[in-house]
């Protein structure tokens, strides 16, 4: 009986780590991709801080992808720019920061994808034909410069991808219900104002999600095969770290990762 109890604990704690490591529906019939976001709980992530030395940052960096059993040797980091420059990087860039980028892309085995985020949203993109992984830095600047039609070229032009494999998971991120905008912004992103924009008591929202997912099967990638987190990290204050509710004098942000096992 013992036994017994303490195999289904064993299996239970099992489940919740594979849940864990891969959030996304669309990718659990891969089950060597480790796809995850870090929570609040995990601390904060900020990477200029710990490519600084900051010694609690990389006390948290560690442990949240000790959990996901990576090293941080491993990683290959983005540092954020806001822009839409994408790199393909493979395992000679292990370990290391790619500066002023905001997608990476690789089809190297064991080579972890890793960005931050406060509200931006992660897109995590994998084509399981090619055994192709890229992770994206989505906030409003990269995606009105087309970040994605940048990661989706080099998938296809670079290493041999077809939009119609590929799969996306868009991540927990700021959702249009806190994502209020003025009108100058929405020239950016006029042709999605249709479908992303709400006008709320003479206050405007933008669905970035709705924009990145438009914008992916533009590019040939099946409906069908993008699957987006409802999670507002804005409304989520116990969960996500959020730059736009907290206004923090020093950003705290999420750690996400993506790589194939």
């Amino acid at each position: 009986m013992n036994f017994y109890i303490l195999t289904e604990q064993c299996v239970n704690i099992v489940r919740m780590q594979e849940i864990f490591k891969c959030m996304f529906e669309v990718f659990k019939k891969y089950p060597n991709i480790i796809a995850a976001v870090s929570r609040k709980e995990d601390g904060t992530m900020k990477l200029s801080g710990a490519s600084m030395g900051d010694k609690e940052i990389i006390e948290n960096r560690e442990r949240f992808l000790g959990k996901l059993g990576i090293e941080d040797r491993l990683t290959v980091k983005a540092g954020l720019v806001h822009g839409n420059n994408v790199k393909v990087v493979s395992n000679e860039e292990a370990g290391k920061v790619i500066k002023k980028t905001d997608g990476l892309i690789t089809a190297d085995k064991n080579l972890f994808l890793t960005i931050t985020v406060a509200d931006c949203l992660p897109i995590f993109i994998y084509d399981p034909e090619k055994e192709i992984i890229s992770l994206v830095h989505g906030g409003w600047r990269s995606l009105a410069q087309n970040i994605l039609t940048q990661v989706i070229k080099k998938m296809a032009g670079n290493l041999g991808s077809l939009p119609k494999d590929i799969l996306v998971g868009i991540g927990p991120g700021i959702s249009q219900c806190h994502f209020e905008v003025k009108e100058d912004l929405l020239v950016e992103f006029k042709p999605y104002l249709g479908d992303a924009l709400l006008n709320k008591n003479g206050k405007l929202f933008l669905d970035l999600k709705k924009i990145a997912k438009i914008q992916l099967t533009n590019l040939g990638v099946r409906e069908e095969n993008i699957e987006t987190i409802p999670e507002c990290t804005f409304c989520l204050k116990d969960k996500y770290f959020s730059f736009r509710r907290d206004r923090p004098k020093i950003p705290q942000t999420m750690m996400v990762v993506i790589g194939r096992k």
